[in-house]
């Protein structure tokens, strides 16, 4: 903030000082732009020196685009010098005003950076936790002190509008329909299961989160609740350099590395990490009542459960400078990760007239194993005229897991010993070819455009096999299922960015979506799928912007949520067989209607968020559960319900106070309105629900921090009950040392429980049922990294990488599923 505010001073003073030369009618204009990420810089000072006598007559500063125009100019020679603190001062060539030619425009004006300077920037020129723009909010998890030893969902807990519950579940504003991408990139690991992808990502190597609430016309019309962008550490200078990092604990223990080459055209980079959670114990219950006329069924279950996990990746990747203006980068990752439980579950069946009637032990194992590959090109080409731009994009995505389940049954009263065994292989193929164009039709006006197709081809085989009396395991053909399932999009837009002039800025833009799908579940007939349909979905955002640092926009979206595979596939899962569950291949997508309207203020170092909000949402896709057989076993699937609507608060604060201890903490209230005449359920279709989160960072002497963190989440509900609330305290200390290329921490999480339950209900026609998990929660961990390597700035040796824009591909697509164990190839 001294920066900005120095910066702003000189050129002020500058411009007082030019406004008493002469005035004549020459015009220069051009775009200040840092010579490495390509990016614009603001608040760069501009001054005109008149060759003959070295004399400032005329300068101002640049916008937040980057974009400067003086004007007045008398006839003459001159010479732009551009300053900004952290960057050389850069002088352009003569530049001659007459009365022919008295328009001049210089083009781009690089900055380049300043090592001598590197370190004033890094100390004083920090970026604030919280970042509020135009159209999304961006979280700057590298900041973060708490985040050393943890995952990509501990970072997720602390950003504001994001919830995540004990499973790892995300919700954006208390919507589960939201869309992860990686460096603005999907993965079919995201995409099959965001909790368990959200556990490979170690948090300390995250650069930030950027939230998106209300996207433009650019993104895919999927992700009803907006789209959450996970950005990852990656150095874009020259040199080597790279880094280790070590975390070890009582929850897991995890290593990761990387490094970077680059020299001339060339950039590589490779990385790799491992983890290893430590195996924990837990328990549960499970209590069903099914009223059949004056008759009450009890299934009861109670078990304790043994669950470990460990995986790890790796990746490559380069990018090479073709010319000066193109760049060609591609990038590749493998990642393999495995998850074991053991549960052991006593199952009591019993009612009101004849006490128990059923009992047994259900042992079960379940081997859950995964891997996954994406790689993706991208081309990228910039042209003389700021912001114009082309670029290409491909994407490929493989995802291979299988799950195998042995399950044994003791029985102890009316139940007889048994065994059985399940293998679910599954398959999932994606291709995705992209193509945008940014063409800017004058200073205040940009075009973009763009067409995409994805391509998706998912695979599952599903198979039961029961012991025999003599011992041996033989197939049951009714249990089970194989399925070929293709969803094919096609997509184009167009968007246009209007600067009106310094205090207005508007996007708007329209985007038109076909889906294909076939399906051929072969187990099931009659239930073959051939579906299309078109989808047109609008956006525009307005912003105001004022002179005390504050803005105020509104914005509406529309967007669409296509059901998740597992949601489709109608075989019968019937590990567990008194709770059955089976996907609905004739679910449609869901449709939202966004509006918003927000302001945000900054007071120094100090800042405050306020945005309203309201959604209303067509058929919604929700699980519903009902009871089979007169109440002995219940049955979970997926349908369209009529409707839902919420109207929100979200609020977020950061205070400052001196020059070490800053406060934060995030609001958001919001009503939850869902019904259908054809769902029974004694719980109310209106609801008001909440999260709260506050954090606390103090820098003390000699290179120490303290940071605290606190959320809840209060309970969730659906249409048939609620989910239970989420709660959680991590406070964390880090020491940098060797010229804070090292450092050492320690996260402490939960201190005050070593274990915590959670509770779900749900009421339906006829029954009324629960559940509880009780679960390790208390933890403690240590942590180590180190920074190795030298790196050197130099203006020519980086030309726009595709990733600085968010280039490439980016499918925000598909509702997210939770448990993927059980949904084979999707």
């Amino acid at each position: 903030m001294k920066k900005v505010l120095l910066t702003v001073l000189c050129g002020l003073l500058a411009a007082s000082a030019f406004a008493q030369s002469s005035k004549g009618t020459g015009k220069i204009s051009g775009v200040v732009i840092d010579s490495i990420s390509k990016q614009p810089i603001d608040f760069a000072t501009i001054a005109l020196m008149r060759i003959a006598d070295a004399k400032s007559i005329n300068g101002g500063l640049s916008d937040d685009k980057g974009v400067f125009k003086l004007t007045g100019i008398p006839n003459g020679d001159y010479k732009l010098v551009v300053t900004f603190i952290g960057y050389k001062t850069t002088a352009t060539k003569k530049i001659s005003i007459t009365d022919q030619d008295n328009d001049i425009k210089v083009g781009k004006i690089l900055l380049q950076a300043s090592g001598k300077q590197l370190d004033e920037v890094t100390v004083v020129g920090q970026k604030e936790l919280v970042e509020n723009k135009i159209d999304k909010m961006v979280y700057n998890a590298e900041k973060d002190v708490t985040s050393k030893g943890g995952d990509a969902g501990d970072i997720l807990r602390k950003v504001p509008m994001v919830s995540v519950d004990l499973d790892g579940n995300v919700e954006l504003r208390g919507s589960s329909n939201v869309k992860v991408l990686i460096n603005g990139k999907p993965s079919t690991i995201v995409s099959n299961n965001v909790a368990d992808a959200m556990k490979m990502i170690p948090a300390d190597q995250i650069k930030n989160i950027e939230v998106i609430t209300n996207p433009s016309a650019k993104y895919d019309a999927e992700g009803t609740a907006g789209i959450i962008n996970i950005v990852t550490k990656k150095t874009e200078v020259a040199g080597v350099t790279g880094n280790i990092s070590l975390n070890g604990g009582t929850r897991f223990n995890r290593g990761n590395g990387s490094i970077n080459y680059r020299k001339g055209k060339l950039g590589l980079n490779a990385g790799a990490s491992g983890m290893y959670f430590i195996p924990a114990d837990g328990s549960t219950t499970f209590l069903r009542n099914s009223f059949i006329a004056d008759t009450v069924r009890t299934n009861n279950q109670n078990g304790s459960n043994r669950s470990g996990r460990n995986g790890g990746n790796m990746n490559f990747g380069f990018d090479y400078d073709l010319t000066k203006t193109s760049t060609l980068s591609s990038s590749i990752k493998y990642s393999q990760w495995k998850n074991d439980n053991e549960n052991v579950v006593l199952v009591s069946n019993s009612d009101n007239f004849d006490g128990l009637r059923k009992q047994y032990n259900r042992n079960s194992e379940n081997n859950f194993k995964r891997s996954g590959l994406d790689w993706s090109t991208d081309y990228r080409k910039t042209f003389a005229k700021p912001q114009q731009e082309l670029s290409l994009s491909f994407q490929m995505s493989n995802d291979d897991n299988n799950t195998i389940t042995n399950s044994l049954f003791d029985g102890i009263v009316a139940f007889p010993d048994s065994a059985e065994r399940s293998f679910n292989k599954g398959k999932n193929r994606e291709l995705t070819f992209q193509a945008d164009y940014a063409q800017p039709l004058s200073q205040k006006v940009l075009l973009e455009v763009g067409g995409k197709t994805i391509l998706r081809d998912i695979t599952s085989k599903y198979a039961y096999e029961v012991l025999s009396p003599q011992g041996n395991y033989e197939p049951v053909a009714s249990r089970n299922n194989e399925f070929d399932y293709t969803q094919n999009v096609y997509a184009g837009y167009a968007s246009f960015n209007v600067t009106f002039n310094k205090s207005y800025s508007l996007k708007a833009g329209g985007r038109l979506e076909r889906t294909e799908i076939t399906g051929d579940f072969t187990s099931t007939e009659g239930t073959r799928v051939n579906n299309s349909y078109n989808n047109f979905v609008p956006s525009i955002t307005l912003q105001r912007s004022f002179k005390d640092m504050s803005s105020l926009k509104v914005s509406y979206s529309r967007r669409i949520q296509r059901p998740g595979l597992r949601t489709l596939n109608p075989f019968i899962d019937a590990t567990d067989p008194q709770n059955i569950s089976f996907g609905n291949p004739f679910l449609s997508p869901e449709k939202t209607n966004s509006f918003e309207l927000g302001y945000s203020k900054f007071m120094g170092k100090s800042s405050i968020n306020a945005s309203l909000y309201y959604k209303k949402t067509n058929d919604v896709i929700e699980s519903v559960v009902s009871t089979l057989d007169s109440g002995r076993i219940s049955a979970t699937t997926y349908m369209n319900i009529a409707s839902s609507s919420s109207v929100g608060l979200n609020l977020f604060g950061s205070l400052q106070i001196g020059q070490r201890l800053t406060l934060r903490g995030n609001v958001n209230v919001y009503t939850y309105n869902v019904d259908d005449p054809n769902v029974k359920t004694t719980y109310s279709s209106n609801s008001i629900l909440y999260s709260v989160n506050a954090n606390a960072s103090w820098s003390l002497p000699k290179d120490f921090a303290i940071e605290a963190f606190g959320m809840f989440n209060s309970p969730r509900r659906t249409i048939q009950g609620e989910n239970p609330s989420f709660s959680m305290f991590n406070i964390g200390f880090k020491k940098d040392f060797m010229e804070k290329r090292a450092s050492i921490g320690m996260n402490l999480s939960n201190p005050f429980n070593e274990y915590r339950d959670f509770t779900s209900k749900i009421s339906g026609n006829g029954f009324d049922q629960s559940s509880q998990t009780s679960v390790p929660f208390r933890s403690i961990g240590i942590s180590f990294s180190y920074r190795f390597g030298k790196v050197d700035f130099n203006p020519q040796q980086k030309k726009g990488k595709p990733g600085s824009k968010k280039s490439g591909v980016n499918n925000d697509d598909i509702k997210q599923d939770g448990d993927a164990q059980q949904q084979g190839g999707m």
